[in-house]
């Protein structure tokens, strides 16, 4: 990936904006634009746009909704404000948490009531660091159908989406001002398109070995759960456009994804009540914490596993969510009727 400085940028066609990403953020971005009259084009590298957020429960924190209040959740954007920076331990931009409160719950407002996407208050459990309900997510809780909807409001939007297309080059003036992009398609073709502003939309660097172990070096030996195209060109192109960089080595980790099939297990059942041991049988760390602290603690287990052990009354809550029934139908989940019998069929020793 690359940014060229050129001034004799020959385009075949040219639009107003560029988003470069076709997963939630691009797609919301491409929304708000629309609802301002503003034409885009989304440059989406696969050939059904998904991003890391179809692997997602596709929850969406928001303060002081009318879902909220209709359960009689109170909440408000100084609540949201206190809970990130307390998760965040103070070292979270005062400025940048508080736009993102205040503009949480009137963007959940404008997805449900203009462009028709299916939420619900996700209730039951307290997402980790949060102090009220506030995870807004499709019924099924999952990610998939929320890219669903935003593909569906896209649609009636009439915004132009070009999937297929891996954006190779950024083409800027001297002055840093970007003035279009190269496109490669999968035959190898090349397209060129001008705009007069780009949104890069496409993620963090997770999927890039070498910037992970430059960043976060203790990740390093971690399975990346997420989108193949997290390449680190957001970053890549920013600065070599001048952008600053800040907490490079921020992540959010995840501790509860079955192996080897790959499939999210909500958290949910940690914050009520179950835990993770080992392949001796060992609880080895408080997991309330949250999914992301945890991950570490799970890398330094025996081959890098850890066991979720819950009740029937978490069975119960896990299948209120689509991934864990596809993960129980997977055969993902074993069940026993008593320490001993999960023991024989986990291999994993059972109680003194």
């Amino acid at each position: 990936m690359n940014t060229v400085a050129n001034i004799d940028f020959e385009v075949e066609v040219a639009v107003p904006v560029i988003i470069v990403g076709g997963g939630a953020c691009g797609l919301v971005a491409a929304l708000t634009l629309a609802d301002a009259g503003i034409d885009s084009l989304v440059l989406e590298r696969d050939a059904l746009p998904s991003g890391s957020t179809a692997l997602s429960s596709g929850m969406i924190p928001a303060c002081a909704t009318h879902l909220q209040r209709t359960a009689g959740v109170k909440d408000s954007v100084e609540m949201l404000i206190h809970d990130i920076q307390a998760k965040a331990k103070g070292q979270a931009d005062p400025a940048v948490v508080r736009a993102v409160a205040e503009v949480s719950g009137p963007t959940v407002e404008w997805l449900i009531t203009d462009h028709g996407i299916e939420l619900t208050l996700v209730d039951g459990f307290l997402y980790p660091g949060f102090s009220a309900l506030r995870m807004h997510a499709p019924l099924s809780r999952q990610g998939a159908d929320l890219m669903s909807g935003l593909l569906r409001a896209a649609e009636a939007a009439r915004i132009d989406i070009m999937t297929n297309a891996l954006v190779t080059d950024l083409v800027a003036l001297n002055d840093g001002r970007v003035i279009g992009v190269t496109v490669q398609r999968p035959d190898g073709s090349t397209e060129k398109i001008g705009c007069q502003a780009v949104i890069l939309a496409c993620n963090g660097y997770g999927g890039n070995p070498d910037m992970v172990r430059e960043h976060i070096p203790e990740m390093a030996a971690a399975e990346y759960f997420g989108h193949p195209g997290n390449q680190g060109d957001a970053v890549q192109w920013g600065t070599s456009l001048g952008a600053a960089v800040k907490h490079m080595g921020a992540y959010q980790g995840h501790s509860s994804v079955a192996t080897p099939h790959g499939i999210l297990i909500t958290w949910a059942l940690m914050m009520e009540g179950g835990i993770q041991i080992n392949c001796f049988g060992e609880r080895f760390s408080n997991e309330h914490r949250g999914y992301s602290e945890q991950a570490v603690d799970v890398l330094s287990q025996p081959d890098q596993v850890a066991w979720l052990v819950i009740d029937d009354r978490l069975l119960t809550l896990g299948r209120e969510f689509e991934e864990f029934k596809l993960a129980e139908a997977a055969g993902a989940v074993r069940h026993g009727s008593s320490v001993e019998d999960l023991s024989r069929k986990t291999g994993i020793p059972g109680a003194p």
